[in-house]
């Protein structure tokens, strides 16, 4: 079953496989695989709301959301590298906050989280564009395509992006707070 599941994985991480799960499934089965194996199958598949796609440069983009997790809550960012997602923040404050650095390859599930230092949303949001700014370049350098890992970003066109990004992040999560 092991083995299974991770060639599974590898399976859906190349774009035509995607592509073509997305044309034969239905959206609720997509989700459905996609939590069970933590397939990254875009982020249109998954139980958030109001996604905004914010491009970087050609072939990469964050996708900005704010996600309901069973009890958890509050809003997110998923970088993308082409079309495959190379890091997931999910800013839920307390300790339900973490992140993944993706491809999510541990036959644990849950075992691929890496928790947020600070307790608050507002801090985690921080963090999470500090670890973008700052940190993508060992992400990518992880991935198992290598045209993911030779990806470099533009600096300036980063930073821009993710303070654009970050005050959407701290906005949702406002706007939520006030309608609790």
């Amino acid at each position: 079953m092991i083995l299974f599941r991770r060639s599974l994985r590898y399976l859906f991480a190349f774009k035509p496989s995607k592509r073509l799960l997305n044309v034969l499934l239905p959206r609720f089965i997509r989700r459905k695989i996609a939590s069970g194996l933590d397939l990254d199958t875009g982020p249109f598949n998954r139980p958030i709301d109001d996604v905004r796609l914010v491009p970087i440069q050609p072939n990469s983009y964050l996708a900005v959301y704010y996600k309901h997790y069973g009890a958890d809550f509050g809003p997110g960012v998923s970088l993308y590298v082409h079309e495959n997602e190379v890091l997931r923040f999910d800013c839920f404050g307390n300790e339900s906050g973490h992140y993944h650095s993706l491809p999510c390859l541990s036959v644990v599930p849950g075992s691929d989280r890496i928790g947020f230092a600070a307790e608050t949303v507002e801090g985690q949001v921080q963090q999470t564009a500090d670890e973008i700014i700052q940190n993508h370049a060992a992400h990518l350098g992880k991935h198992f395509r290598r045209h993911i890992c030779d990806f470099r970003f533009d600096q300036a066109c980063l930073a821009a992006v993710v303070a654009e990004v970050r005050n959407r992040m701290l906005t949702a999560h406002r706007e939520a707070a006030s309608t609790r």
